[in-house]
């Protein structure tokens, strides 16, 4: 059966709610997709639409691929992902469970608990990290990284250069996989 593996969930790129998926098999030729929905207003109503989404580049947000539907009425992102990848190609949603790092910590530090914000003073912002940093991360060398950047179609050349937040979470989910 065909899968989309979640890669990030509740993308902050986006107008409305939107998660990101490795698909296998790809769809016409896209590995990694965005699910998200665009709010409806007056009398247009809300979309659900599944677009490309290529290694350091912006989503392809005027090439709607198939799956993509009007709603009659708003849904959770998760039941309007279901509805689209399952008409697009009968793919099935995977999560990946989460990683839990039971290694000990060198020392205790106390646990502090922030004071509720009730208003946010900005609105948050998608991450973006140096290739170096996310190398590190991943456990891997730089040069690994830009190589498999490069497979996934990414320009990105130095060690130094900014990786966005979508690309990174794709990586993550990557080297996650085990590969």
């Amino acid at each position: 059966m065909p899968t989309a593996t979640l890669i990030d969930r509740d993308n902050l790129t986006f107008a409305g709610p939107a998660n990101c998926y490795h698909l296998d098999p790809p769809l016409m030729g896209n590995e990694f997709v965005m699910v998200f929905i665009e709010p409806g207003y007056g009398s247009v109503t809300p979309r659900v639409t599944i677009v490309p989404k290529r290694i350091g580049d912006a989503p392809a947000l005027n090439a709607p691929l198939p799956g993509s539907y009007s709603l009659q009425h708003d849904v959770s992102i998760d039941d309007g992902a279901w509805f689209a990848l399952l008409a697009a190609g009968g793919y099935e949603i995977m999560v990946p469970d989460p990683v839990v790092d039971d290694s000990p910590a060198e020392f205790d530090e106390p646990t502090t608990l922030e004071p509720l914000a009730l208003e946010k003073a900005e609105p948050e912002v998608a991450e973006v990290i140096r290739v170096h940093e996310l190398a590190k991360e991943l456990g891997i060398t730089s040069a690994e990284l830009l190589a498999k950047l490069a497979e996934y179609g990414s320009t990105i050349t130095n060690a130094s250069a900014n990786v966005d937040h979508d690309t990174a979470q794709i990586m993550r989910g990557i080297y996650a996989e085990g590969e």
